[in-house]
């Protein structure tokens, strides 16, 4: 039923010649009615595409505009779906836009020496158009493989046509569009599509590039409208190659190659191997198994006309009989593919080891499907973002640049016999030989000398550790669930976004702020119970005012001390302001290790301790003796930074009275206002009179204290949304607990710590051979469209550790499944 071939027979490379011998050429018959086809709709529009559409699908209508699909309609589909089809093609839809995210490229421009510019402007394409095959068959993953790489692009119009036979319309091909932000559809196919979407009709405006697969004649269409428009490519029959060494089940590879001829009779499926045993071990398994599949018929053309197994003596023959094959879709169904991986020169898409099914890749895994064939993989590439952009080649010479390149220009362009491309760059010159552009000559002479001295100015004048200092960065996180930065997950309610847009409407942005900032400041004393005694500073959200506090206290030979780990924006802020930053490591569960800071405190005397309350990044609450002991024995002020206060029932503000060096901090982002950046310290009169000299003028923008002053008016709506998080963190914390090893299995969690804040910590199973394990999971969430915080390079004790922002229940519920899935799919 299937070729045997051996390399060592003296016919095998006459016979695998023929084996791959493809012709995709149309017949002549079918380039004659695409070209009549293309060329009526391109002089008559819809009136063309109404007989066509009425010819081959049966759908007669008289207006065009009644072949697009509504978007209601399409909204509706995916609502409509089975939750099981519903969560699958979510997922898919994650991980293709997640894996697509890493390829978009950024818009780039270099100096030179002289003080040229040369770059490149990256832009999307304005408008694409997307084939989806229809009639007997539905193809949601073909939809979602093409169009999201577009909208990871950036192209803002995507047109999809899709043929309904007799006006079936597959409702899971319309929740696909859906979730890829389709919201233009119209049910035609065939090869007056494909004209309609390059030419235009009054209904269907030109799109720039077509992509998608279709039979010959969408094919054929495609190859005739190439240049009017571009296309992806032109696809020939579905190929599958597998290089085994005999560790994978043979009933597992003989399925993956059923899965490819399965899709035609022209298909192609090879499996090569060294293991000859092997080999007759997978033949049995095709004759076994092939009775059951529904397409049997089709397979079995397929294996015997184009399918083989060839055994070869060593896996570097298997490695070069797939260079020269270039298969569509490549298999590495071997023990130790990385072995194998880095001399592969030729294959759409690579599948690594046992659990690798070219079925994931057809679906869910995230790089699109859309691969080149026909051995076209030698020079192209899979669809992607890169297929969806245009690149402009940005030139912006110097003076001193023209003054070099000019005479280099108009000798090459004299030797062409270009006498006017000469004299363009001679003008030039001759211009800056009169002084026409001296002063614009000097200016740049001055800044390329500029540009070749800064590398050594930033050395002399920059200080040493801020240059070794990495900046704050936050991860892209378009197109993914965003439980990563302990943001409260709660928008504001629709019934309030009314007022809170009038509100916002009336705001003076002309005008700078009032800069007693009264107001706010009397809603924060009202909204947070402010001791009547102290007195309010505010912040451009808690990360100012832990940088003034530093700034106020910075002085030769000061320090600072704080757990370890704690916020970094305290050793950052302490080492920019030149103070000495001393983190004391945390005991047991993450507690506060009382002998130890008190030992620090004695030692170092700082000017300044911080205790986080809870703590960030692990989520408990310290013990009150043990901050008690702290307070009492600090010689300088101790800020209690009670950020995640709303989720932990409780505060410090009480008992200011109590410890005079002591000051508490407070910020509104995980209360609800993260966007606003809005942060207060409750303070000694004494002190905040300092703190307000060090204070930046008009730090609280105009739009930011009325965000405020609205929302404190509201207090009571965030404080809901306060308690719906606690309710939801305990959830979360007991779906946790079932993925503890005890329960999971050793693949599972190690621990899952207790938390008074709006996240979760959680430590991995791990061993010595499988360290970062924590990350590697992550990364997997994060292919599944789930953002999360690794939290293991930041301290020690956190090795291993990933910390889940509590979100909404529906993000809750992905986060989980993606954590699962990469539990179980990360070995220990």
């Amino acid at each position: 039923m299937i070729n045997r071939l051996d390399i060592a027979a003296d016919d095998f490379d006459a016979r695998l010649t023929r084996l791959l011998a493809f012709t995709p050429e149309a017949d002549a018959a079918i380039q004659r009615t695409v070209a009549d086809i293309v060329g009526d709709v391109r002089t008559r529009g819809d009136a063309a595409v109404l007989e066509y559409t009425q010819r081959f699908d049966r759908i007669t209508v008289s207006d065009a505009a009644a072949l697009r699909v509504a978007p209601a309609e399409i909204a509706a589909a995916f609502d409509a779906l089975a939750p099981d089809v519903k969560a699958a093609l979510s997922k898919a839809a994650g991980r293709v836009r997640a894996y697509h995210l890493h390829q978009k490229s950024p818009s780039w421009m270099v100096t030179e020496a002289d003080g040229s510019r040369l770059g490149q402007k990256v832009l999307p394409l304005d408008r694409v158009g997307i084939y989806v095959p229809g009639g007997k068959a539905a193809y949601p993953s073909t939809v979602l493989m093409n169009a999201i790489p577009a909208r990871v692009a950036g192209v803002a119009e995507i047109a999809m046509v899709v043929p309904t036979p007799a006006g079936a319309r597959n409702p899971i091909v319309l929740a696909a569009a859906h979730l890829a932000g389709i919201t233009e559809i119209y049910t035609i196919g065939g090869a007056h599509a494909v004209a309609a979407l390059a030419y235009g009709t009054a209904t269907i405006r030109a799109v720039d590039k077509i992509v998608g697969p279709g039979n010959a004649y969408v094919a054929e269409a495609k190859r005739l409208v190439f240049g009017t428009v571009g296309i992806d490519m032109i696809a020939g029959p579905s190929e599958i190659l597998v290089v085994g060494d005999g560790s994978v089940p043979a009933d597992w590879v003989a399925m993956d190659l059923f899965s490819q001829a399965e899709h035609d009779e022209m298909a192609q499926a090879i499996l090569i191997s060294p293991d000859a045993a092997w080999l007759d071990a997978v033949a049995a398994s095709l004759a076994r198994q092939l009775p059951q599949m529904p397409r049997r018929d089709v397979i079995a053309r397929s294996l015997a006309d184009r399918g083989a197994l060839i055994r070869v003596n060593t896996l570097d023959e298997a490695v070069a009989l797939v260079n020269r094959v270039a298969p569509e879709h490549l298999e590495l169904a071997v023990a130790d593919p990385d072995a194998l991986v880095n001399s592969i020169r030729h294959a759409g898409a690579i599948f690594l080891g046992a659990e690798a099914s070219e079925s994931l890749g057809d679906y869910c895994a995230g790089p699109s499907h859309v691969l080149p064939t026909m051995r076209t993989a030698r020079f192209s590439s899979p669809l992607g973002v890169y297929d969806f952009q245009k690149r402009s080649s940005l030139i912006a010479p110097s003076p001193a640049g023209a003054r070099e390149l000019g005479p280099v220009a108009a000798t090459l362009a004299r030797g062409e016999g270009l006498e006017a491309h000469a004299r363009s760059a001679e003008y030039r010159l001759e211009a800056r030989a009169d002084g026409t552009h001296a002063d614009a000559a000097r200016a740049d002479a001055g800044l390329a000398a500029q540009g070749a001295d800064g590398d050594a100015l930033v050395a002399r004048l920059v200080r040493a550790d801020v240059r070794a200092m990495s900046g704050y960065h936050v991860p892209e996180a378009a197109g993914l669930v965003k439980l990563d930065a302990m943001e409260n997950p709660w928008p504001l309610p629709q019934d309030l976004r009314a007022a809170f847009g009038e509100r916002m409407a009336a705001v003076a942005m002309n005008r700078y702020p009032v800069p007693s900032y009264a107001r706010l400041k009397d809603a924060i004393r009202r909204g947070f119970a402010i001791p009547a005694a102290a007195d309010v500073v505010l912040g451009n959200g808690s990360d100012e005012l832990i940088a003034m506090l530093s700034t106020l206290l910075a002085r030769p030979g000061a320090s600072v001390v704080a757990p370890a780990p704690s916020f970094v924006m305290y050793a950052m802020s302490a080492r920019l302001a030149g103070l000495d930053y001393v983190g004391v490591p945390l005991g047991a569960d993450f507690a506060l290790d009382r002998e130890a800071m008190l030992a620090a405190i004695r030692q170092h005397q700082p000017a300044l301790v911080w205790l986080a309350w809870p703590n960030n990044p692990t989520g408990n609450c310290f013990a009150e003796a043990d901050v008690e002991a702290v307070i009492a024995a600090a010689p300088g002020l101790v800020v209690l930074d009670e950020a995640y206060e709303p989720f932990a029932e409780g505060s410090w503000l009480g008992r200011m009275a109590d410890y005079p060096n002591l000051l508490v901090l407070r910020t509104l982002s995980k209360w609800g206002l993260a966007g606003v950046r809005l942060g207060f310290l409750a303070a000694a009169p004494a002190w905040a009179a300092e703190l307000e000299k060090v204070r930046p003028p008009y730090n609280i923008g105009v739009l930011n204290d009325a965000a405020a002053l609205f929302a404190l008016e509201h207090a009571d709506v965030f404080a809901r949304q306060a308690a719906a998080v606690r309710a939801d963190r305990e959830k979360l914390r007991t779906a946790l607990d079932a993925l503890q090893v005890a329960r999971f299995g050793p693949r599972g969690l190690a621990q899952v710590f207790a938390s008074r804040a709006n996240f979760v910590l959680v430590r991995v199973a791990s061993g010595p051979a499988t360290a970062g394990r924590g990350g590697r999971i992550a990364g997997r969430m994060r292919e599944a469209g789930v953002l999360i915080k690794d939290v293991g390079k930041i301290d020690t004790s956190l090795a291993e550790c990933l910390r889940l922002t509590v979100g909404l229940p529906d993000e809750n519920a992905k986060m989980l499944a993606a954590l699962a899935d990469a539990l179980a799919a990360e070995a220990v």
